[in-house]
């Protein structure tokens, strides 16, 4: 797991003997750029690093940064890339509305119907009350996916027919969960590309009618450099204040989750690692820490 950028910055650490300076760091990184690149990690965010480091190297007030100095500067970089961050029970408790709406977003093919069943399962396991909602109508087996998913793990599921308009079936499935005492409302949404407006447009119609509380969009942590078009393009239309990165487990790079944190300025709720109903884990910025550095 995020191996590839763990050893750039493992090489990184180990060429420190002694004190180091502001040249050492600029020749680090302009060495190594195609290795940060070829782990995904963007432009923008290397020149983060770099800058970062530079900046913390001067602060430190010795005959320079040792190895282990140096090894809690990188992760005191890496760890202000990424937001404060929540789980839904934290934001939910928060707020006086029932059912509370949260929609979740993203391209085809993320894992989202999944990730929905995953936080439905890990609410249920908190006494909380969720509704899983089907307003993907367009693909294929989406409706029955779901409506497994929520046989498998007791919640249920509401839905209409295949072609039904997904803003209308969501507000009836809000005023359903409202009538019969549901807190949360999980709405899984049709897989929309980034570059297609009208179906953005269509998704955010959704958002509006059913005036969601909370916008979650859901990124696979393979999907590369494109992570970086995928969320700013949603964040725009129909925006989101939450993510959930899927498929970590088998992410061997690591850029595309620092791109995701960097470029949305948004915190990460919850990593997906795994296939399991389980898997579905709180993100906290110290267990990307932990991966990238041992």
């Amino acid at each position: 797991m995020f191996d590839r950028l763990k050893k750039v910055f493992s090489d990184f650490i180990s060429t420190v003997t002694g004190k180091i300076s502001e040249k050492d760091i600029e020749e680090f990184f302009k060495e190594r750029e195609i290795d940060f690149i070829e782990a995904d990690v963007s432009i923008d965010v290397i020149e983060y690093f770099k800058q970062k480091l530079i900046e913390e190297v001067k602060n430190v007030k010795s005959n320079g940064a040792k190895s282990e100095t140096l090894k809690e500067l990188l992760a005191k970089a890496i760890t202000g890339i990424f937001q404060e961050t929540e789980t839904l029970p934290d934001i939910y408790s928060r707020s006086s509305r029932k059912p509370f709406v949260t929609v979740f977003l993203g391209i085809n093919g993320t894992g989202k119907t999944t990730t929905v069943a995953k936080v439905a399962y890990s609410l249920k396991k908190m006494k909380l009350k969720p509704l899983m909602v089907a307003a993907d109508t367009y693909r294929t087996g989406a409706i029955e996916q779901l409506t497994e998913h929520g046989s498998r793990i007791g919640v249920e599921v509401y839905s209409k027919k295949y072609g039904a308009d997904p803003a209308a079936l969501s507000r009836e499935a809000y005023e359903y969960a409202q009538a019969n005492g549901y807190e949360i409302l999980l709405i899984d949404t049709a897989g929309r590309m980034q570059t297609n407006e009208s179906l953005l447009n269509e998704l955010a119609k959704l958002v509006n009618v059913v005036k969601s509380d909370l916008n979650v969009f859901v990124g696979d942590a393979l999907a590369g450099y494109d992570m970086i078009n995928q969320a700013t393009t949603f964040l725009q239309n129909p925006g989101f204040s939450h993510s959930i990165v899927t498929k970590v487990d088998a992410e061997v790079k690591g850029g595309s989750i620092l791109n995701l944190a960097f470029y949305t300025k948004k915190p990460i709720m919850y990593l997906g690692t795994g296939q399991n109903y389980e898997d579905l884990t709180p993100f906290k910025p110290s267990w990307v820490v932990e991966r990238l550095l041992g």
